[in-house]
This record gives structure tokens, sequence and C-alpha cells, in this order.
């Protein structure tokens, strides 16, 4: 299309003739008048200042920047269980649950100077508390190193795994924790032991997935994370899924999260959302993403211009009418 430049800008010469085989822009009456400009709408292109990729746009409508999988980290141990009956179990693990972990230490280092007396099970117990104070205090190695003699002691428990599997993904192991946690089945648990839930398992999984590069896994595992659809995905995981719809091109997936997300957002933020689809070549699915913002915010000349583009884009010519009649559209909005 010919450009003309203005203030440093360019712009299509609406006095041009389309271009040949766009059936679309041979219209009746005022709607002709809107064609190269509503193409000038939807192929932002032309514009240097618009020339970014669709995941470079997407990255613009998000709150952060980063994506909030590659932040994600196992939770913490609460070292909640409060039915002890040996007295030094139960302030050990007082003192971890109230975060006291120097005093945590100092005392599992005491205690464990009688394990001999204890059984497996139990030296295990204090091995977890000790190398949870550890991690708690920067001492990682030793950590890796106590939780994986706990699991020696009684392999069937989530603590050790979960203090290792942290030591794993914060020394950037993503694939032997991805490979660790997929293995992981412990069985019956001890009644100190905490179970890491399905959602935090497939979360992590598709936290280090993400990190490791495999799109397909990421799907695979937020769904079974929460398998009952994007609406019950926390926002940020909600937004990730967004991202995720354009690395694995898929559409259908991302207005699933779109319906959500625009809802939530104010004009300018849902306008960039949903110009990512039409820089994606998505307007298909665009066309009724802007239909909702519109009825949402039926004043906003910006989002009627959007619309009344890709109406003209995708055949929708009498909707295209009734959104320019005179006086419906202010072009110098």
């Amino acid at each position: 299309m010919p450009l003309s430049a203005k203030n440093g800008h360019f712009y299509p010469r609406c006095s041009e003739n389309p271009a040949p085989g766009r059936e679309a822009w041979r219209l009746p009456g005022h709607l002709a008048a809107h064609a190269c400009w509503a193409d000038c709408l939807l192929e932002q292109s032309y514009c240097p200042h618009f020339r970014h990729t669709s995941v470079e746009r997407m990255y613009a409508t998000m709150n952060s920047q980063q994506a909030f999988l590659t932040t994600w980290r196992i939770p913490d141990l609460k070292f909640g269980y409060s039915s002890w009956r040996d007295p030094e179990y139960a302030e050990i693990w007082s003192l971890l649950n109230d975060g006291e972990y120097r005093k945590a230490l100092q005392r599992c280092k005491e205690i464990r100077r009688t394990l001999t007396t204890r059984s497996s099970r139990k030296r295990s117990a204090i091995l977890v508390a000790q190398a949870f104070a550890e991690l708690a205090t920067g001492a990682s190695d030793h950590a890796r190193r106590h939780a994986g003699q706990a699991i020696d002691l009684y392999p069937a428990q989530w603590s050790g795994h979960r203090i290792l599997l942290t030591t794993l993904a914060s020394s950037q192991a993503y694939k032997a924790a991805y490979m660790h946690l997929q293995c992981l089945d412990p069985g019956p648990v001890p009644v100190w032991d905490e179970p890491l839930p399905n959602e935090d398992v497939h979360t992590a999984l598709a936290a280090w997935s993400w990190l490791l590069g495999d799109w397909d896994a990421v799907a695979k595992h937020l769904r079974t994370a929460f398998p009952e659809g994007v609406s019950t995905m926390p926002a940020r995981i909600q937004e990730d899924w967004f991202r995720l719809s354009l690395y694995r091109d898929r559409p259908e997936d991302a207005v699933a999260v779109a319906m959500l997300l625009i809802g939530e957002r104010d004009v300018a933020m849902t306008d960039e959302l949903l110009q990512t689809f039409v820089q994606n070549g998505w307007t298909k699915e665009a066309l009724p993403l802007y239909r909702t913002a519109f009825e949402n915010a039926p004043k906003s000349e910006l989002l009627r211009r959007r619309l009344v583009a890709l109406c003209i884009r995708e055949g929708a010519l009498d909707e295209a009418r009734r959104l320019t009649q005179p006086g419906a559209l202010d072009l110098a909005a």
C-alpha cells in the first residue's frame, strides 16, 4: 500500500485504489471512505512504530514482563504437625513452624546424637527438619545432603523429596528436578509428612518445562493441574497461558483466556491484548473479542474503530455500516 509521511509516522494514502482482489473494500457510500483507514488499523506493521513481533506485543500487555512460571517455586514445608509424643520433636516442629530456623537447627544437631536409639522413621524426620532449617538459612549443599539421607532412611515420604527438589531447582537443574518429580510416588506416608498437592506437582512440572522451553509439556501439566479449565487458574498463570498460546500458535487457547482477561482491564490494556491477535493474523478470533470489549465500553471510539476495521476484514459489512453511520464514528478521536 502506498504510504505518506506525517509527523514522523506513515499512513496509507486513502485516495489510492485498494489492492487488486480485495473485494471487501468495494463498499457503498460512506463506508468506502474508511477502507484504507481500516486497513491501517489492522495492518500496523506498515508503521515502524508498530513493527513488533506478536510475542513482544503480548509482553507489553501483561502486568509484569516476566512469565510467572519462571519464578514459581515449590511451597515451603510448614511443619504444622502438632501431635508428637516426643517433646523434643514437638519443640523442633514448633520452632520451624514459627520461623526460628537457627534455633531449630541447633536442636536438630543436639538430638541427632541420640538417633541410634530411634526408629528409621523418626531418624528420617529429624533429618528432614535439619535439612529444611539448613535450606532456610542458606546452607543448600548441607540441606541437599541431609534430605538425601532422610530419603535413604525412609523413602515413603514427600518432605525430603520436596527439599531435594527445591535445591535442584535453585541450582537450575530443571531437567533433573522434572525427572525426579515426574517419577515420584511415595505411597502411604508418615503422619508428620507433607505431601505435595496434585495442583502443585503439575504446576512445578509446568514451571520447569517452561524453563526448558518444552511448550507442549507446559500445556499438558497446566491442564492436569487445573482440570476444570482456564477460569480456575490463578490470574498470573492465566497470563502465562495466553503467552503459551502464542508460542504454540493456538488461537483457540488464546481466546479462552482473553475472554477472562478483557473483563479485568481498561480500554487501553484491552486493546493492547486484542491487537496481539490481529498482529498474529488471528483476525477471525479477534472479531468476537472486540465485540465483547466494545459491549463493555460502548463509548470507546478506539474500540469502535477497531471493530469496524475487523468487520470489514471479515466481511461483516452490515455490522460495519451500522457502526459507521453518521455520528457513530469519530475519526478524530
